[in-house]
């Protein structure tokens, strides 16, 4: 469990010195109207990677994962 926060504390870090070096020291471009908050790239990124993971997780388990009992009933999956 201490592992796991110090994960996310070393997470909120990061995301906390690239949100400040974007605030003062990138040049902004307003060329869409999410690009007006600071840090919203970040924000995005970091969503959509977790977004990502999260899907992948449910397509690739449903696909490849067996069942339990999978290699004990003779390794076929229409087994009658």
């Amino acid at each position: 469990m201490q592992n796991k926060k110090k994960i996310y504390l070393l997470i909120f870090i990061i995301l906390a010195v690239t949100l400040t070096i974007e605030k003062f020291f990138a040049h902004p471009h307003f060329s869409n109207i999410w690009n007006t908050l600071p840090g919203a790239d970040i924000i995005i990124g970091f969503a959509g990677a977790w977004l990502l993971i999260f899907l992948s997780k449910i397509v690739i388990s449903s696909l490849l994962q067996r069942d339990n009992g999978y290699y004990e009933d003779g390794g076929e999956d229409d087994a009658e």
